[in-house]
């Protein structure tokens, strides 16, 4: 009766407690929170798992499907198959509805901001200039008739 109440007691404490939240200012249902975690995170490795078997068992279908154009039957594919349950499994953050998570292009903006990359300007190298090789030049010999023979 004792360890039940001080597990209570311990487990009202720690539900209670303020916790910081790297959020934006828009609100979170804490009982999908909880499903998110429990339930749609593992079943979502499970589904990119099984994507990416199925993707591996029909890529001899999908490579004689992107024979003609736009030859983009292996991205198609590898999207609906792998890419959309594993972004929607690991990228997606906690708590975020939304279906397939597609990445905001801003995300990382403030990032990169922050860090100043050095950019490097073209150096002109000085290219030393060779001549061309020349051939000599051969006279040919000339063979003059023999005349000795009484000819």
């Amino acid at each position: 009766m004792k360890k039940i109440l001080s597990f209570t007691v311990l487990l009202s404490i720690l539900a209670s407690s303020p916790m910081a939240q790297a959020q934006d200012q828009q609100v979170v249902d804490p009982l999908f929170v909880l499903f998110d975690v429990v339930l749609y995170r593992p079943a979502g490795v499970l589904v990119t798992a099984l994507g990416t078997a199925a993707f591996a068992g029909i890529s001899p279908l999908v490579a004689l499907a992107s024979i003609p154009k736009p030859h983009d039957a292996f991205q198609k594919t590898a999207s609906i198959l792998v890419l959309a349950p594993a972004a929607y499994t690991f990228l997606r953050p906690v708590g975020e509805k939304s279906l397939p998570y597609n990445e905001p292009a801003d995300r990382y903006a403030s990032e990169a901001t922050e860090v100043a990359k050095p950019t490097l300007a073209p150096v002109a190298v000085p290219v030393p200039v060779v001549p061309a090789p020349v051939a000599p030049v051969v006279k040919p010999e000339v063979v003059k008739p023999a005349t000795s023979n009484g000819l």
